[in-house]
């Protein structure tokens, strides 16, 4: 894709011209696909006749925070906060200050319990990301108040951009699949066993079935470490902000 069809419609009003330079590739292949068109067309129309979240200049945020490259974890979860002014366009995560939505409140338990340490209460995640983890949703957008209204249509774009990701990442990359949908994609894409950490969805809904216990953050670090990685610092969250 040129800087040229960065900066048309309907890609400008969704800030595609601001992601990484090392993701337009992957769009560029994305942009001759027929669906793909299809799902802009798709999101003008929700995003102008209805409420959905994340707002537009943040469907694609992550893409901004992170290159390809400094992946070292993918985690998947299913799709944003439905609620107004919470989604952030990074995974469970949310700017909205003093506020911790209930399925991150269960990350962060089960982070205590797996690492020991305090209990965050920061729900902006992007030092993660920095880390280098990979906060992915199965869907980018969701109708407010409508939870899974747009997985359909968000389909095919993650299932190329795992696969994109898999084929195109130079190193070992660990692989987090959190609920049944994101499971199902893993299995689609092939991924490596050996290389996947997974559980139920850590929802209100879900999480006593399974991700409880699972200690995904002590697995995947020594995954890593057994990789001759290193080590995600989880715990960057707990740090004071400079």
């Amino acid at each position: 894709m040129s800087e040229q069809l960065f900066s048309q419609r309907p890609y400008i009003d969704f800030k595609l011209n601001l992601i990484d330079k090392s993701w337009k590739p992957f769009f560029q292949e994305e942009v001759q696909k027929e669906y793909f068109l299809e799902l802009f067309n798709k999101l003008e129309a929700e995003y102008t006749n209805g409420n959905c979240c994340p707002t537009k200049e943040n469907i694609f945020r992550l893409f901004q925070k992170i290159a390809l490259s400094e992946i070292k974890v993918m985690i998947l979860g299913q799709d944003p906060y439905h609620q107004p002014k919470i989604a952030d366009g990074i995974a469970f995560s949310t700017k909205e200050p003093e506020y911790l939505p209930a399925t991150l409140k269960n990350i962060f338990l089960e982070l205590t319990n797996d690492l020991g340490c305090q209990m965050p209460n920061d729900a902006n995640l992007l030092p993660w990301v920095k880390e280098g983890v990979f906060l992915l949703n199965t869907a980018l957008t969701v109708l407010t108040g409508k939870p899974l209204s747009h997985m359909e249509i968000w389909n095919q774009f993650t299932i190329s951009l795992l696969n994109y990701i898999k084929k195109n990442h130079k190193g070992k990359l660990v692989w987090v699949f959190w609920g049944q949908k994101a499971q199902m994609l893993g299995n689609l894409c092939q991924i490596e066993p050996s290389l996947r950490v997974e559980s139920s969805h850590p929802s209100p809904f879900s999480a006593k079935y399974g991700f409880f216990g699972s200690r995904p953050f002590s697995k995947v670090n020594s995954l890593l470490i057994e990789s001759g990685q290193k080590a995600i610092d989880w715990l960057t969250i707990l740090k004071p902000k400079i």
